[in-house]
């Protein structure tokens, strides 16, 4: 039975598009109000506004404000965000919430002259932030959740004495539902890819520090010692900046000789659907920062490669969960590749401890348990905070 709060969270993200961090904040927010949170949304009118009014939530929208490729500043993020029909000052008078619960730096931002008696938590799912800006954000929040081993540990040590106490690792978690109908053959259909060849796949958004080139590199490496490969690329260059970026990973695999055994999947906007369809993921990218496409491919049963760094390393066990490549090289990721494609017994030994990894460690119910208790704890001591009275002399 579902105990009720008495307390409200106001989740809050500047982004409108559904990336990673998206889909993970709509899947806890969905939780959280089955277990008896009230949850109000401020969003940007777009596919996320549209999943959470589909969802029945109450929400403000906000203007979408998006960093550029040379950083961003607070006075322009400011500025953007006071042209939109509701200020973040509007909608908090409006919403009324007891704790503020933003999703990213840039959102966090945008709370700086929000009045300072209602707590705001800044919840951290990047490695690579401005440092200039990172003094006043840790100064505002009174939470700091970190998404995954590795961010915690670099802010951690980034973070000062005085304010390491408010850190908190809370991993993302991660939804298996959408892979319970799942059938290989109907999605590779579906998708024009072919029926009994080993696919071979890498799933993220276009943009370059995924590293699509390395994945096609170990590709025209794979081909040569498993000449019936397919290969495939899913995802959406999600704010249309990388145009040159595509057009180069297309060069290259016409130069690599693929051009007959590669398929592109652009137009998908649940990308992580087709995961079922592939034989082995790979996920070249060296500085992701958690990997929640590694995590929903392990769930959903798939062989998963990865880079042996940030947060991929803190997820996969190698040789248990999945395998991890030496530094994210392009010839490590096509042997071991070659290696699982001739060892289907290991593959499938490696699968079953891994989706039991991610159910045990990774389940969106464990992470709204966790974010209730600090919930909790947070909205006590606001409350004695207010009610505090000092004595006269």
């Amino acid at each position: 039975m579902k105990e009720s709060r008495k307390y409200k969270i106001l989740w809050m993200d500047v982004v409108s598009e559904l990336g990673g961090a998206q889909h993970s904040m709509f899947e806890v927010c969905q939780e959280l109000a089955k277990s008896g949170i009230s949850v109000e949304i401020a969003v940007p009118r777009g596919p996320l506004y549209d999943k959470f009014h589909a969802a029945d939530f109450t929400i403000y929208p906000i203007s979408s404000i998006r960093a550029s490729k040379k950083g961003f500043s607070f006075f322009t993020t400011i500025a953007k965000l006071l042209k939109s029909p509701h200020s973040v000052n509007q909608i908090i008078n409006v919403s009324a919430p007891d704790i503020v619960h933003t999703n990213s730096l840039a959102t966090l931002l945008t709370t700086m002259h929000v009045r300072s008696s209602i707590p705001v938590i800044w919840h951290i799912r990047d490695i690579k932030l401005p440092s200039s800006l990172l003094r006043p954000a840790i100064r505002k929040a009174v939470c700091l959740i970190t998404a995954s081993e590795s961010i915690d540990e670099y802010f951690s040590d980034m973070v000062s004495p005085l304010h390491r106490q408010k850190i908190h690792l809370i991993r993302n978690g991660i939804d298996l539902s959408i892979f319970k109908n799942s059938n290989k053959a109907e999605l590779r259909s579906k998708h024009n890819l072919p029926e009994r060849k080993p696919l071979i796949g890498m799933v993220a958004h276009l943009i370059p520090w995924k590293m699509h080139n390395h994945f096609i590199e170990s590709a025209a490496l794979i081909k040569k010692e498993s000449p019936e490969a397919h290969f495939v690329i899913v995802g959406k260059d999600l704010f249309n900046e990388n145009t040159r970026y595509i057009k180069q990973l297309k060069e290259l695999v016409t130069e690599k000789g693929l051009s007959k055994c590669f398929s592109w999947i652009n137009n998908i906007d649940q990308p992580e659907q087709i995961i079922p369809a592939l034989d082995l993921l790979i996920h070249p990218a060296i500085r992701e920062p958690f990997g929640r496409i590694i995590c929903e491919a392990m769930g959903a049963g798939v062989p998963v490669i990865a880079a042996d760094t940030c947060g991929p390393a803190t997820i996969i066990t190698d040789k248990v969960t999945g395998r991890l490549a030496a530094n994210g090289e392009p010839e490590n990721f096509a042997e071991i590749a070659v290696e699982l494609l001739q060892n289907p017994a290991e593959c499938l030994r490696m699968t079953t401890k891994a989706k039991q990894h991610i159910q045990q460690k990774y389940s969106v119910s464990r992470v709204c348990n966790n974010l209730i208790r600090l919930y909790d704890n947070i909205f006590q001591s606001s409350k004695e905070q207010r009610e505090f009275k000092p004595d006269k002399y």
